[in-house]
């Protein structure tokens, strides 16, 4: 792990919290077999206080069968806010970075702990009376811990270069 993600670690948890509320899921992207690569989203990633986090494995799907060979992911969060975009629009400048990535690698699905699985539930309870809750996340008994390495922030041009010294 870089010592400037350890140093950018709280921002980069905020940066990380506000791109959910305004999108409700990340991007997590990895790597098939063939060398594809593998887009998915995912609402369900808790960002710890030690550059690591971890999401909730749910379903059985190509992204679980990509982490076997290879353990790499990135994760993004962007800011889709939009009056965060009509400001940066305006000024021609946007003040705080509009997206950042993660990188990393993941363990193995494990049983989640006492809590873990809470942590990600208290976003989705607003939602528990419908079909679709039972649906997705009644059952959520598994994780799969993330230990991120390094970030890069997402970049546009002239709108962020001034970020750059930040």
């Amino acid at each position: 792990m870089s010592s400037d993600l350890q140093t950018n670690w709280p921002w980069i948890v905020k940066l990380f919290e506000q791109g959910l509320v305004r999108t409700g899921f990340y991007a997590f992207a990895t790597v098939s077999p063939d060398g594809s690569p593998h887009m998915a989203p995912y609402g369900s990633l808790v960002l710890n206080g030690d550059c690591s986090g971890y999401y909730c494995e749910v379903f059985p799907n190509q992204m679980a069968q990509n982490l076997i060979d290879n353990q790499h992911i990135c994760v993004m969060a962007t800011n889709f806010g939009m009056w965060y975009w009509l400001k940066g629009l305006f000024l021609g400048r946007f003040d705080q970075w509009p997206g950042i990535r993660l990188y990393g690698t993941t363990g193995k699905i494990r049983k989640a702990e006492p809590g873990e699985v809470e942590k990600f539930s208290v976003r989705v309870k607003r939602f528990k009376l419908l079909k679709g809750y039972n649906l997705l996340w009644k059952n959520i008994h598994n994780v799969r811990d993330i230990r991120f390495t390094h970030f890069q922030p997402i970049r546009l041009g002239a709108m962020t270069r001034h970020l750059l010294n930040k």
